[in-house]
């Protein structure tokens, strides 16, 4: 009963963990100890002080992670140690170290935890290796005692299809282009629960940041929720800034719904009725908002209310409960209805085609009332929650829900999916590789169902940042659709931004995913492109001699009075050049390309095969984990692989040259997580053109 509580006073609680709490395995001193005395003292010092993080929760495993880490140097051969910082970074950013350090726990100790296959299979399953994720999880099943396995069987079942889901799912991404809101909005902390309010220009979120006198919550010993809203100008997210009252307390808040008029904003209160929904309206004669109230005793229960969506028209309310008498098992979605007195109804449940035995969370109503968004742990959830979207049929119904695909889910959590007014782009919260830490706000751009471009996030190149990419990867084809939409501009060289270029463009429709309008530029390097209607368009430029570059064109709100101009700069391509591969992904601990690398090596592919007076070094690094020996031949097996791939599919070996630097040539430090991310990468250097 204490669980379920404390559950319902935190808005949030998506921790992707284990079937059960970590078992709190002890490093033992006696077995910590080595034949080294020196910094023995030290080290046994920081591991005291991580257990006592380590204890506390998630929130404060960060902090143990790099107390175990100090400790490591000293003995990196203990297993439960090892099996500690595994805990530890599957809690907090980094899945591949969590199979890293917890594979070489079990390595040095099979019989380390009764857990240590349940969690390889989570960080394996985070990280989309679903072969690997069901061997341990099924391993871990094997070794359940019966009692255990009664109690624990439907969920371990429940991972294994997600594993199935998963892997159907990542096979057939969807096209579309995640952007991170930036640090304006965003931070190391869990940030999630987008809110648009007056016409999109201010997004209002839930943040578990601290401040000067911030309480951990005694769940996870993460930080209460607070309110903060950021102005947006321009599409341009501007530094975020904590409401005061009434908005929030020292208890955790959460504005959760606004009306469509933005005078009535829904805000939870983690405090009241064990976890509530209030209202509070604006005063338009004091430009004040009121105290928040409590909803209709009809709307409002002793359990948890979360979420909740307003129609457009006003007249329906959705919202999540977890109301035991209305819902299917967890929280569900359910609807009231205003009748002809302006009286809200009882609520109903949406019922099974739309909630599930498992949770559902973060409904959202589209704009224009005909879609219905939300999360989801049921369905054909890859893992945790997972977005859908539900169709209102010409009977009011809502059709089978369509789970968003990869990569917009991922086995991790996305939760709280929302659109603009615009309808044009999607905001949700995602833990995702490169992002601030923790939970992140992220946007995203449709670009349809064609597989031309790769998928990946905000303007990355083939290979990731801007200084990246190059080449005419097919014949510039002028666009003849003549239209009242113009786009014109320059493409010019970036040393100095003046000199002309002679590139390709193409513009991808997001509707269909074609790139059917496509323009080259003139001897001074203009350009001019006609464009159907006003939308976000995808943009590709391709230039001899130059880096491949990828980056959306924002014509929303454009008119055809006159013509728009936008200016692109691209970098040139020299010997020695390098570019970091930052979307090649390898089987943890191998040299086996994942099938997610596959788009990334077929823009470097195209660009080999229009550029075939380029000689270019493939090489392999990795970060400082390990020894220099292995890393070595890891590295170099990696970089082979890569140049494998592209002789495979047709590119002359005297193209290409390979080999591995091991941990020789970090970009960062490898003293934090982030560091040593950065450093695990695959590159291509421009070695003679």
């Amino acid at each position: 009963m204490r669980l379920k509580w404390l559950n319902s006073c935190i808005f949030l609680l998506l921790i992707h963990g284990a079937l059960w709490s970590q078992e709190d395995v002890k490093i033992l001193k006696k077995k910590f100890r080595t034949e080294k005395e020196v910094g023995l003292k030290e080290a046994w010092k920081s591991i005291k002080e991580g257990d006592e993080f380590f204890r506390e929760g998630p929130g404060t495993h960060d902090l143990a992670r790099d107390h175990y880490l100090f400790a490591h140097q000293y003995n990196p051969d203990n297993a439960a140690l090892n099996y500690k910082i595994g805990v530890c970074y599957l809690n907090t950013d980094d899945k591949y170290e969590a199979i890293n350090y917890l594979h070489r726990a079990y390595e040095l100790d099979p019989a380390v935890s009764s857990d240590i296959h349940l969690l390889l299979g989570e960080a394996f399953h985070l990280v989309l290796e679903f072969d690997n994720a069901i061997e341990h999880y099924s391993a871990h099943k094997e070794q359940l005692e019966e009692e255990e396995l009664v109690e624990y069987a439907d969920v371990l079942t429940k991972r294994l299809s997600e594993c199935q889901h998963g892997r159907t799912l990542s096979q057939d991404p969807v096209r579309v282009i995640i952007q991170n809101l930036g640090d304006g909005v965003n931070s190391r902390y869990d940030d999630y629960n987008p809110v648009f309010a007056y016409d999109d220009t201010a997004l209002f979120f839930t943040s578990r940041r601290p401040l000067e006198k911030s309480r951990r919550n005694p769940i996870d010993n993460k930080y209460n929720e607070d309110i903060y809203r950021s102005a947006v100008t321009d599409n341009e997210f501007e530094q975020a800034v904590r409401l005061g009252k009434p908005f929030n307390t020292k208890h955790n808040d959460a504005l959760v719904g606004i009306s469509p008029e933005g005078d009535l904003m829904f805000i939870y209160r983690g405090h009241e009725d064990g976890g509530d929904i209030r209202a509070t309206f604006l005063k338009p004669e004091k430009m004040k908002w009121s105290s928040p109230r409590k909803l209709s005793r009809k709307l409002r229960s002793k359990a948890a209310e979360t979420t909740i969506s307003l129609s457009p028209d006003g007249k329906e309310l959705y919202f999540v409960s977890a109301r035991e008498d209305l819902t299917k098992g967890g929280k569900d979605i359910l609807v009231s209805r205003l009748d002809e007195n302006g009286k809200w109804s009882e609520p109903r449940n949406l019922g099974g085609i739309i909630n599930t035995r498992y949770d559902e969370e973060g409904v959202f109503i589209s704009p224009d009332g005909k879609y219905l968004y939300f999360a989801s742990q049921g369905h054909n959830s890859m893992g945790g929650f997972d977005v859908f979207r539900s169709l209102r049929q010409e009977n009011g119904a809502w059709s089978v829900p369509e789970n968003l695909g990869y990569p917009i889910n991922t086995p991790d959590d996305e939760m709280f999916f929302i659109t603009g007014q615009s309808g044009i782009y999607g905001y949700y919260a995602a833990i995702r590789e490169g992002g601030m830490g923790a939970k992140d706000i992220y946007k995203v751009i449709f670009l349809g169902s064609e597989k031309e471009l790769i998928t990946s996030t905000v303007e990355w190149l083939v290979a990731g940042p801007p200084e990246r990419k190059t080449g005419f990867l097919t014949a510039p084809v002028l666009m003849e659709t003549d239209t009242a939409l113009v786009l014109t501009g320059r493409v010019l060289d970036t040393i100095g931004g003046v000199a002309p270029v002679l590139a390709r463009l193409s513009f991808i429709d997001p509707d269909d995913g074609s790139a059917g309008f496509n323009v080259i530029t003139n001897e001074g390097g203009q350009y001019t492109a006609r464009l159907p209607e006003p939308k976000v368009y995808g943009v590709e430029i391709n230039a001899t001699g130059y880096l491949y570059f990828l980056d959306i064109v924002d014509l929303v709100g454009e008119t055809g009075d006159e013509k728009i101009e936008r200016d692109f700069f691209l970098k040139k391509l020299e010997v020695g050049t390098k570019v970091v591969l930052d979307n090649i992904y390898f089987e943890t601990g191998k040299a086996v390309l994942r099938p997610a690398s596959f788009d990334a090596l077929d823009q470097v592919y195209r660009f080999l095969e229009n550029n075939p007076g380029i000689r270019l070094e493939i090489s392999g690094h990795t970060d400082n984990t390990g020894t220099l020996r292995i890393n070595q031949r890891l590295s170099k097996e990696r970089a082979k692989a890569v140049v494998d791939y592209l002789t495979g599919r047709g590119i002359s070996p005297e193209m290409l040259v390979y080999e591995g630097y091991a941990d020789t040539q970090p970009v960062a430090p490898n003293d934090t997580a982030a560091g040593r991310e950065k450093n695990r990468r695959v590159e291509f250097k421009v070695i003679s053109k």
